[in-house]
């Protein structure tokens, strides 16, 4: 007995094996991706551990501004170092079209400073270099 969507599904499994150009598939799912607050924000503090780690190379301590590490930023985003120690930092980025809301990322020991947390819910960032967001819907 046949149940329904067996056959569309066996189709589609034949012709993903059987020569359907991988181009094609790469180009439907690029196609489906699309920048949100969130994934900028999370790239724009992707982008401060890079600058920050270039920054820390040649001097003894983490730069305690974004202005020195001169990180480019998209224009309705805004970047903050919310405080460093000898050993680590913490910072904030926040969206234009999201107000009340952002992103929040750590790197190292922040002794004497709280981990960062979120603006809208409060979530504190758990690991290290990993940015953690807002829901943002």
């Amino acid at each position: 007995m046949r149940r329904a969507g067996q056959i569309p599904a066996l189709t589609l499994l034949l012709g993903l094996s059987l020569g359907a150009p991988h181009g094609a598939l790469a180009q439907n799912a690029s196609a489906s991706w699309q920048s949100t607050p969130a994934s900028i924000l999370k790239n724009s503090l992707r982008n401060v551990v890079a600058a920050q780690d270039r920054y820390r190379a040649t001097h003894p301590v983490f730069a305690t501004s974004i202005e020195v590490l001169q990180v480019p930023a998209e224009s309705e985003v805004r970047l903050q170092i919310l405080g460093a120690t000898p050993n680590g930092w913490r910072a904030r980025a926040t969206h234009r079209a999201r107000p009340g809301r952002s992103c929040v990322i750590f790197v190292g020991q922040v002794s004497g400073l709280e981990l960062p947390k979120t603006d809208g819910d409060g979530e504190m960032a758990g690991e290290e270099r990993v940015p953690l967001c807002d829901r943002m819907e």
